[in-house]
């Protein structure tokens, strides 16, 4: 595919995006919304609405895997906006809240895997933990997650991947929101036993690939129409995880070092030996997205994930004021597109 090509491709999602995905995203959420304010708990309540309106963002841009040229049915982004509603949840109850057993961590995230197994009971989410009547809040969000799933075709094909990803996140979960001295080492240990050195990535960049959901999206979107074959299933896995999901969620980190500085959370970003050690570690996880993407039929389409994220993240208002030759060099990597992304963003996330 020539450049101009895979630009103006790049250029009609973009459009997309704005006019269809980044609305349809946020009827659904106005929804959710209703339900929220009807949480009994008042600290849940609080939590739940708070998700909402912070993290709006996350499944905005987990969108892009909806917009209707990838998801003519809205099937994905009838799973996309609750699943990803309830990761948001969970983490704002988690971060935030009166518990770090990590028991009743696993039992509140049994939710995200019962989500992505169609049939699978709802059960007491809340059984081990302090707080307790969200008026059904999770549940519903599952039992919209089993709705969406039965609606595609090739389920069968992606389920295992779907339930692997979910599964790392779930621990990553536990492992970060559980005994602060435990924390770290807890990471390292699962690092090595899931064999992250394969990759010739540190622990801190295995454990934010498990930490984004974009995996999850792009499986599905292979799972709407036919059946897929194992081996694109697997491409596509091995393309965000832990590439394009370590990217992801380094991102994410990059832009709130600071905030998580002074609240004293956890920052895989920290972990580096210093900003530039952090860009050129998150180019070279770039670079190397695109070339994993260059071995599925639509790697334009990932590519222009991966450079979107770069556009993205690096909008926000959190570096606008940390703009330096590294932060640039970074914008850079992904050329016009990341740059058309990031002037986009910023239009759109002006006060």
């Amino acid at each position: 595919m020539s450049t101009a090509t895979e630009f103006f491709r790049s250029w009609r999602w973009g459009t997309e995006y704005f006019r269809s995905v980044r609305p349809a995203v946020i009827r659904s959420l106005n929804e959710i919304r209703s339900w929220a304010e009807r949480i009994p708990h008042p600290e849940l309540r609080d939590q739940a609405l708070n998700s909402l309106t912070f993290k709006q963002f996350h499944c905005e841009g987990g969108g892009v895997f909806g917009a209707p040229s990838r998801d003519p049915a809205g099937h994905v982004m009838q799973f996309l906006v609750p699943y990803q509603t309830l990761c948001d949840y969970l983490d704002t109850v988690t971060d935030r809240g009166p518990s770090q057993d990590p028991e009743d961590l696993r039992w509140l995230h049994q939710s995200l895997l019962d989500a992505v197994s169609p049939g699978s009971p709802i059960r007491d989410y809340y059984a081990l933990h302090p707080h307790q009547d969200d008026g059904g809040y999770i549940s519903r969000l599952v039992h919209a997650c089993h709705e969406s799933l039965q609606q595609f075709p090739g389920f069968s094909m992606i389920s295992e991947s779907l339930s692997r990803l979910a599964r790392l996140y779930v621990d990553l979960q536990v492992f970060k929101h559980g005994p602060v001295v435990e924390r770290v080492p807890r990471l390292e240990a699962w690092y090595r036993e899931e064999h992250g050195e394969q990759w010739g990535i540190y622990w801190w960049e295995f454990a934010a690939a498990a930490g984004s959901t974009l995996g999850l999206f792009a499986l599905l979107n292979l799972a709407q129409t036919e059946l897929p074959t194992r081996q694109t299933v697997n491409l596509v896995l091995n393309l965000y995880f832990p590439w394009i999901g370590s990217l992801h969620i380094l991102l994410d980190y990059l832009i709130d070092r600071e905030e998580d500085l002074v609240g004293g959370d956890l920052n895989f970003v920290s972990y580096y030996q210093d900003y530039a050690t952090a860009t050129a570690r998150l180019q070279h996880i770039y670079r190397t997205a695109l070339n994993e993407s260059k071995k599925l039929p639509d790697a334009a389409f990932h590519r222009y994930v991966s450079r979107g994220l770069l556009g993205f993240y690096l909008s926000d208002q959190k570096v606008r004021h940390q703009i330096d030759r590294s932060t640039c060099s970074l914008l850079a990597s992904g050329g016009s597109i990341s740059i058309g992304v990031w002037l986009a963003a910023r239009v759109g996330r002006a006060p």
